[in-house]
């Protein structure tokens, strides 16, 4: 009897076996690469929308420096006008999140719709929302809040009345 077909034992591409585990490392190599990808834009996303936010306050804080300069020649202290910034600022940041918030819970309600028994949400899965993720967002949003807030804020409660009054 001949051998019809001649190989090395020790080659392992010369009997191909699917492997269930290499495959499954591989599968999770890619999505903690996408988990990565995705953490590394809402950061970026963050940290833009603190800069806006600190856009918006520094404008905010020039447009009112009359204002500011009346608070302050009736005896408002400075941490008045501080809390104030920092109160507008956080309430901008909280109401973008919540809207942000609501966009995420509205996409996963989406995609938990299309049916997964073909195509390519048979192997990407169902999204959920994570508890851990979202008080970790709430946390960065404040964060971002009080500081976007706070260098305007800062800037704003310096103002010399006396100037600020003259301010038009």
């Amino acid at each position: 009897m001949s051998k019809k077909y001649k190989f090395d034992p020790t080659d392992e591409r010369a009997l191909p076996m699917w492997d269930f585990i290499e495959q499954e490392k591989i599968s999770a190599k890619v999505f903690l690469g996408i988990n990565i990808f995705l953490a590394v834009i809402g950061a970026m996303t963050l940290i833009i929308a603190g800069v806006g936010v600190a856009n918006i306050m520094y404008v905010v804080a020039k447009e009112r420096t009359h204002e500011i300069g009346i608070k302050r020649a009736v005896g408002a202290r400075k941490r008045h006008i501080i809390f104030q910034f920092i109160f507008e600022s956080l309430l901008i940041s909280v109401v973008g999140g919540g809207l942000g918030l609501l966009v995420a819970i509205g996409v996963i309600k989406l995609m938990w719709s299309i049916p997964a028994q073909e195509g390519a949400m048979q192997f990407l899965g169902r999204p959920i929302m994570s508890n851990v993720v979202v008080f970790l967002s709430i946390g960065i949003l404040t964060l971002i809040g009080l500081l976007a807030g706070l260098f305007p804020a800062r800037k704003a409660a310096n103002v010399d009345p006396v100037e600020a009054l003259r301010y038009e």
